[in-house]
């Protein structure tokens, strides 16, 4: 029997969340929508109640549901690495339409939307996204909590650190490192190496920007 499931965040991705588990076989494992600050308490989203992450608290630990977090920015990693601090467990979601080799390993904590393809060889890391209709070539590392949103290209023997944002449609040649924290703008297509903490944007990509501390980066 599968476990119960809690799903952290409730705006637009957390949605589109529900419904991988929905296509998947799974929507009678999720309880609900867990928010930080949560001014909706006892909501309904698409049939679901909209909960504090307070709420957390009132199961016992033997008893704890497993959690998913549907939060598209990077910015997630507190919150979860709190939750894992705490002792809870999260969960790993495929989309059935996903494609990927048997050589593919995915960390806990992932979320594969529809439509995704995956070669061979590849390393995702933990809480890691990738959003609908994302490609990613053979022999490439994804590092924990990024996320790479609709369309994007990612070639083959890429290495994308911990806390990358890969926007919309952006392409990453073949044998590129982008380093941890980068973020790569919508439409970009990277031909060399990003490094840690970059903007980088424009076809080809150039550094716009490098920041300072992950509070100042908008994702």
């Amino acid at each position: 029997m599968s476990r119960k499931v809690f799903i952290l965040g409730a705006g637009g991705f957390a949605r589109e969340v529900f419904d991988v588990y929905i296509d998947a076989g799974r929507e009678g494992d999720v309880l609900g929508f867990l928010e930080e600050n949560c001014k909706n308490e006892g909501a309904l989203v698409n049939g679901k109640p909209i909960g504090d992450i307070s709420r957390l608290k009132q199961s016992s630990a033997t008893d704890r549901p497993l959690l998913i977090g549907a939060i598209g920015s990077t910015k997630r990693r507190r919150l979860l690495e709190e939750l894992e601090k705490e002792g809870y467990e999260f969960d790993t979601i495929i989309h059935p339409s996903a494609a990927y080799s048997r050589w593919v390993r995915i960390g806990k904590g992932s979320i594969v939307t529809a439509g995704v393809i995956m070669t061979c060889q590849v390393e995702i890391g933990k809480h890691v996204i990738l959003n609908l209709g994302v490609h990613v070539g053979h022999d490439v590392k994804i590092g924990n909590y990024t996320t790479i949103n609709p369309g994007a290209e990612v070639m083959g023997h890429v290495t994308l650190g911990d806390e990358v944002y890969v926007g919309v449609n952006a392409t990453i040649i073949d044998r590129i490192t982008v380093g941890n924290g980068a973020i790569i703008a919508a439409g970009a297509v990277v031909i060399e190496d990003i490094p840690d903490m970059a903007l980088a944007a424009g076809v080809p990509a150039k550094i716009k920007k490098i920041y300072k501390t992950p509070e100042e980066k908008p994702l």
